[in-house]
């Protein structure tokens, strides 16, 4: 699978199941260009303790989506190991999905869909390519 275009977070994720256009349409122009989006697993999770039970099937319609692709980190003890990286970065931002997406963004050179900018830039800086929702 092709590198991900954009990274949704948390609050994107949130946003999504609530029908905010610009979460779904940064999916469909990656899935129209024949690109990836990619949801972070904790900001998965993340979203799935903060919605409601009834809007989980919004999350489960986007993960269906063949242009979504859900990134774990990679967990290897003895070896390289994103772990203690992503816990940095979530030291910085102050939240721990918000630490995960913004390492995927970086990992991947992906542009990153936020609904907390102020949190993101502080391990992305300003130059960063975000869409706030």
């Amino acid at each position: 699978m092709n590198a991900p275009v954009y990274v949704l977070d948390t609050g994107a994720l949130m946003a999504y199941a609530q029908s905010v256009d610009a979460v779904g349409e940064a999916v469909v122009e990656a899935a129209d260009a024949g690109e990836t989006v990619a949801v972070p697993l904790v900001c998965l999770l993340e979203a799935y303790s903060l919605l409601d039970h009834t809007e989980h099937e919004f999350l489960r319609m986007l993960r269906r989506n063949p242009a979504v692709q859900v990134v774990t980190p990679a967990l290897h003890v003895d070896r390289a190991d994103d772990c203690p990286v992503i816990g940095g970065m979530a030291r910085q931002t102050g939240r721990l999905g918000a630490g995960h997406a913004a390492f995927v963004a970086i990992s991947s050179a992906a542009g990153l869909v936020t609904s907390r900018a102020d949190q993101v830039r502080k391990v992305l800086g300003d130059d960063w390519p975000i869409i706030e929702v």
